[in-house]
C-alpha cells in the first residue's frame, strides 16, 4: 500500500514537470492612428518568414524537446495582413496596389521564445527582429525593429497567455515600422535623405 502511494506521488510530481506543446494563433495588429498621410499612394506588401524553424521555442520543463510553442496558422500571411491593414488605416492603398506601387518587404528574422532554466517555468524572454525594406526602381529604405521582453509570471504561462505575449511583441514591431517617419516618408513617394 505504501509502495502504491509512493508511486502515485512520484507520478504526480513528474507529470507536473512535463509541459505539453502549444499551438497559438498569430494575429498581430498594427496599432496606428487613422490618418490620411498616405494620400492613397500604392504599396505592395510582401511578408517573408525568415526564421530557421517553425516553432518559436520550447516551454521548457523535463521534456523540452517536445514541449514546443509553435504557430497554428501561417505566420507570413498574418504579418502581411496586419501590415496591409495598418497601411490602409494610414491612408495608403495596400490592398489594390497599382503597377507603380512602392514595394514593402517585411521580413521576420527572429521571434524566439526562451523560458528560464529548470522544471518550473515562471520567466520567459521573447526576442524579435523585424526588417522592413521599402523600394522603388530608383531608391530604397530599410528599417530594423528589434524587441526583447522579459515576462515574470506567477505561473507557467497557458497557451492563451503565450499567444498574447507573442502577438503583443509582433504587433509592437509592426506598429513601430509603420510609425517610422523615414519609412512613412519613403512610402509617400519621397526619396530617403
Amino acid at each position: 500500500m505504501l509502495r502504491a502511494a509512493l508511486l502515485l506521488t512520484l507520478s504526480a510530481t513528474f507529470a507536473g514537470c512535463a509541459l505539453s506543446p502549444q499551438s497559438i494563433n498569430v494575429q498581430p495588429v498594427a496599432k496606428v492612428q487613422t490618418t490620411n498621410i498616405g494620400h492613397n499612394q500604392s504599396v505592395q506588401v510582401i511578408a517573408v518568414d525568415s526564421r530557421n524553424q517553425l516553432a518559436f521555442g520550447t516551454r521548457g520543463g523535463v521534456y523540452k524537446e517536445t514541449s514546443l510553442v509553435q504557430p497554428a496558422n501561417d505566420v507570413k500571411a498574418a504579418v502581411e495582413e496586419a501590415v496591409r491593414k495598418g497601411l490602409q488605416q494610414q491612408g495608403f492603398n495596400a490592398f489594390n496596389p497599382d503597377q507603380n506601387a512602392s514595394r514593402l518587404e517585411v521580413r521576420l528574422e527572429q521571434l524566439d521564445y526562451v523560458p528560464e532554466q529548470g522544471n518550473v517555468v515562471n520567466t520567459v524572454t521573447i526576442s524579435l527582429i523585424l526588417i522592413g525594406e521599402a523600394s522603388r526602381p530608383e531608391a530604397a529604405y530599410t528599417g530594423t525593429y528589434k524587441s526583447s521582453i522579459k515576462h515574470d509570471l506567477p505561473i507557467t504561462p497557458s497557451a492563451n497567455r503565450n499567444q498574447e505575449m507573442i502577438n503583443d511583441i509582433l504587433s509592437g514591431a509592426i506598429t513601430r515600422m509603420l510609425e517610422d517617419p523615414k519609412m512613412q516618408s519613403f512610402l509617400q513617394g519621397n526619396d530617403p535623405a
